[in-house]
């Protein structure tokens, strides 16, 4: 259906609906509505709610009133039927819904069509009641359940009756469902307390003539909120249960009674999982709340408000089809461990599903052609469901993204802040794999591309100071701005450049533009972040510019053939470089863009962590540049396994990275760090002592993972110790003593490597970084961040 005429369909169907144009619907659209109304059970009630209609409409809703007619003298004759057969074996049960919530859920039976009963029976008669349904001739169907439930399989007599495309046909079957339990918590992983004592108050009701048990009113309205619940969490919700929840609230909306006893026989945790059923109805129908219900709906936590807001009405007529109710799930979860089974059962469904096809044929007319069209449809019906949870599966998480975001202490732009950053990264990337194998096209040689390299090196220690000044004076976004235009300038021009005194020049303006970026970087993730969320916004950070790396590895070895040339493919990520500007251009940054000096952090905590800082890049500044000389010379490993090696690394790194948040929460900020510089220190000495094979590779990764895994908590710790405003100038003097020492530390690494061989320096480099852990913990112990402040609880009844 068009979103017009859904949005009329909705109008018409909503308590506080008023007027609407539905009554103007072509022919085509009437059919549309129709056929949605048949699957979501709302046919009859949208017939009364209609005003004027073509003729053709009222002919198939009086079609359809008087099928539901028959169905309903059947629905009376089949329960009087297995009534009897239960009162002969003298088996306990009690009606969970469907008939027995005429009166209180809709006002007239007829409009209600109900497909099953469902009975609920304690454990010493459960068995009893399946005995009783097999001798009636009703069998178990032998499909496969998805997950734990809380009944039987489904019972029904196979009378050979086939799907005929009609939702009111007399002959479909009433299938049973035996429940043996209220709720189930193994299958939701939520606990509803209270549950347990519906059996214990259940009521007699009179219906067909014979006296029934019911649930009391107030467990009935319980339990149809629960179930609505578990639907609604399966992403298999049916607007009709939606709507008669709804009915029930609007007409009991002024009776003080039976909230008052509501109330008093429910505990908290189930009043809070009964007004998230409350909060949908009134999203989708707009019904009236009494004020005990509208409480308990206004007392929901923080992510369910949140989640309701953003998908709350998406899945009205689409039944969630986008699984947006993954996250409302994991947000009444209290452990981690649930979440991911959660998510796992819910993104990577495991089971396949149960039969499509004769489910209700004997098995004596079960022939070669049925089981061949059976499996067919099978078939059919599972590429349908891999192709759906496929298709989802990005969406799904993009919208966990968003709806989570807002209570995790990250800016809103900070996905726009990684977009552009990876936008930008993938242009550098590819200019730094393709230029010098481009210097080598021109007849330069390695000597010639070496000065370059150094004329770079130099430029980003020449720019990384006066980058903290432009900062200052031009603000976050202008500044990266001019940095990412001039950078994009300067590279097209390395790009078109032939001679070396060019060369040259081009590069060191081009290096001291690149080093902009990483000091503006920084401050602006702490713009980003609150303090709590500052290691995740960081984690994320560096954990996007890692995959981008990847990306841009792999786009930059295919560049050349696609658009003509290394040139030309220079060229390209130059372009890449200036797209980030319209990102960056829409990201809103929290701190001020007024001129002012620049200011340079000074006192015992820059001094202490800059002096642990240069220790811990002399380790790291040994080994890095020449990892892969190290596999290829040492080792003697292929260059395909190399850059095999490089790319699980790199996957490896990310892993890591989204890890670093929940180890410095755990151990703190300073002994996070400490500790994963220590593991990096272990990974090197393992490589010193590597000798061919697999090892050095799971070392190498592990090498690389504890690496990074500990830069988040040094941006961290930095962007926390220091005022807002020196945030820039500490950012500057972190780059200029990274970059001084990588520069000294690589050339005289390379002479030592030559002439030592690697097992020793690296063994030193070792120790290095040993030395590096213990003056973290020893220089910086005491500047230690506090402990985040734990958020106040969500008032009301909330969860407990």
């Amino acid at each position: 259906m068009n979103e017009r005429v859904t949005r009329g369909l909705w109008q018409a169907l909503r308590w506080d609906g008023g007027t609407t144009d539905l009554e103007a619907l072509r022919d085509q659209d009437w059919k549309d509505v129709l056929a949605f109304c048949d699957r979501a059970q709302l046919t009859l009630v949208l017939a009364r709610t209609v005003n004027s209609a073509p003729e053709w409409l009222r002919a198939e809703f009086d079609r359809r009133m008087r099928s539901n007619a028959e169905r309903h003298d059947r629905l009376r004759d089949s329960f009087c039927e297995i009534a009897g057969a239960l009162e002969r074996m003298r088996t306990d049960y009690l009606v969970l819904k469907g008939f027995t919530q005429w009166g209180l859920y809709c006002e007239d039976p007829l409009v209600r069509v109900q497909y099953d009963f469902d009975l609920y029976c304690p454990p010493e008669s459960l068995y009893k009641a399946r005995d009783a349904l097999l001798d009636l001739g009703y069998e178990a169907l032998k499909e496969r359940e998805e997950f734990p439930t809380d009944h039987l399989p489904v019972m029904v007599r196979k009378t050979g009756y086939q799907w005929r495309g009609d939702y009111f046909d007399p002959d479909i079957p009433f299938a049973v469902d035996l429940h043996f339990q209220f709720w189930s918590q193994e299958a939701e992983r939520i606990a509803a307390p209270g549950v347990e004592h519906f059996w214990d108050r259940r009521a007699r009701m009179r219906v067909f003539e014979r006296e029934v048990a019911a649930l009391h009113p107030a467990d009935g309205l319980a339990y149809c909120c629960l179930h609505l619940l578990r639907h609604l969490l399966h992403g298999s919700v049916r607007p009709f249960h939606v709507y008669e929840l709804a009915s029930f609230l609007h007409r009991k909306a002024e009776d003080e009674a039976f909230w008052r006893e509501w109330e008093s026989l429910h505990p908290p945790r189930l009043r809070f999982l009964q007004a998230i059923a409350f909060r949908l109805a009134t999203e989708w129908f707009g019904c009236r709340l009494s004020p005990v219900a509208r409480a308990e709906a206004e007392a929901l936590p923080s992510l369910v408000q949140s989640w309701f807001a953003m998908f709350g009405a998406s899945g009205v007529w689409r039944g969630y089809r986008n699984k947006s109710e993954l996250w409302l799930h994991w947000s009444l979860l209290d452990n981690r461990r649930d979440r991911l089974s959660i998510a796992r059962r819910k993104l990577l469904p495991a089971r396949l599903p149960g039969p499509v096809d004769a489910v209700l044929l004997p098995g004596s007319q079960i022939n070669w052609r049925v089981r061949l069209r059976g499996r067919w449809r099978y078939l059919l019906y599972l590429v349908s469901r891999i192709l759906f949870h496929t298709r989802t599966l990005v969406p799904a998480l993009w919208q966990g993204l968003r709806w989570w975001r807002p209570q995790s202490g990250l800016h809103q732009d900070l996905p726009l802040f990684l977009a552009m950053s990876s936008v930008f990264g993938l242009g550098v990337y590819v200019i730094v794999l393709l230029y010098n194998l481009y210097l080598l096209d021109l007849g330069f040689r390695e000597d010639s591309a070496g000065l370059v390299s150094t004329a770079h090196t130099a430029g980003s220690i020449a720019g990384a100071l006066p980058a903290a000044s432009l900062i200052a004076r031009l603000g976050l976004r202008r500044t990266l701005a001019l940095a990412f235009a001039a950078l994009a300038v300067v590279s097209a021009c390395r790009a078109l450049a032939a001679s070396q005194t060019a060369l040259l020049g081009f590069a060191f303006l081009g290096g001291a533009l690149l080093s902009i970026c990483p000091v503006a970087m920084a401050p602006a993730i702490a713009q980003l972040t609150t303090e709590a969320r500052r290691p995740l916004g960081f984690s994320l950070f560096i954990a996007t510019g890692i995959s981008t790396g990847v990306l841009g590895g792999w786009l930059g070895g295919r560049l050349p053939l696609w658009v003509g040339g290394k040139q030309a493919a220079l060229l390209f990520g130059s372009l890449l470089i200036a797209c980030a500007l319209p990102f960056l251009l829409r990201i809103r940054f929290a701190g001020t863009d007024a001129p002012r000096a620049a200011a340079y952090p000074r006192g015992p905590f820059i001094a202490r962590f800059l002096a642990a800082m240069a220790v811990w890049n002399v380790a790291t500044a040994t080994f890095n540049p020449f990892f892969n000389m190290f596999f290829s010379r040492h080792l003697g490993t292929p260059v395909e396994r190399i850059g095999s090696i490089y790319s699980a690394a790199q996957l490896t790194q990310v892993a890591a990275l989204l890890m670093a948040p929940l180890l410095v929460r755990r151990l703190g900020t300073v002994n996070a760090i400490g500790s994963m510089q220590a593991a990096t220190a272990v990974a090197l000495a393992a490589l010193a002592m590597a000798s061919p094979g697999a090892w050095p590779a799971v070392a190498y990764s592990m090498y690389m993972a504890f690496q990074w895994m500990s830069e988040p908590g040094m941006y961290s710790l930095l962007m926390q110790r220091v005022a807002t405003s020196e945030r820039a100038g500490a950012s500057a003097l972190n780059m200029l003593v990274s970059f001084a020492i990588q520069a000294i530390v690589a050339m005289a690494a390379g002479r030592a490597f030559a002439d030592f061989g690697y097992p020793p320096v690296l063994a030193t480099a070792a120790a290095i970084g040993l030395s590096a852990a213990l003056l973290f913990r020893c220089l910086l112990g005491k500047y230690e961040p506090p402990p985040p402040s734990p958020r106040a609880p969500p008032s009301g009844n909330a969860p407990r």
